[in-house]
């Protein structure tokens, strides 16, 4: 399959489905609108500049994903308005994909993850710079939580059947079917 194929998996393989994007990030949403245009996907993809709040409770959607942003919200506080409003905008029994940088940064083992996760990411392109950068923003311009409170969040914003489909070194992903 090719690069751009892999990146657009969803709707390569489901060619009937519509997209809503949601990222309150210019840059990030601009990116998106790039990608969207060079993959022909104009027509079935609707991206917003605004939150998954702010996206009207009037219409539910079959299906979500939530890729990599979940530990840029501080606070559990915040993390749970998240994840509660994304299930309230979400039809019963629709798949939830998310995926997030889930770490307990006080556990002994989390300097021997780092330091084989700096190894691994350096050996496949990172510059030493960028992994120091990533480094020193775990617990301060993000906020990881651990796996066992992220199924706990999971499981109190509304999903059941909450399943871990990936793991690598302090990224998971989780496959939740909404209430």
């Amino acid at each position: 399959m090719p690069e751009e194929g892999k990146r657009l998996l969803l709707a390569d393989r489901h060619p009937g489905w519509t997209f809503t994007g949601v990222d309150p990030s210019g840059p990030m949403l601009q990116l998106a609108k790039r990608r969207v245009a060079e993959a022909g996907l104009g027509p079935r993809v609707k991206l917003e500049g605004i939150t998954v709040e702010e996206l009207p409770l009037d219409e539910l959607y079959e299906g979500a994903t939530s890729m990599l942003m979940l530990h840029f919200l501080q606070g559990m506080e915040a993390k749970r308005k998240f994840m509660t409003s994304l299930a309230a905008r979400l039809k019963s029994g629709a798949p939830l994909l998310l995926a997030a940088v889930n770490a307990d940064l006080s556990s002994p083992a989390h300097k021997v993850m780092m330091n084989a996760w700096r190894d691994y990411m350096l050996c496949a392109g990172i510059t030493r710079e960028e992994w120091d950068r990533f480094a020193a923003s775990l617990g301060k311009e993000s906020d990881p939580i651990s796996s066992e409170q992220t199924v706990a969040l999971l499981s109190e914003c509304g999903f059941t059947h909450i399943t871990r489909y990936f793991g690598a070194f302090w990224v998971e992903g989780y496959y939740a079917i909404r209430i």
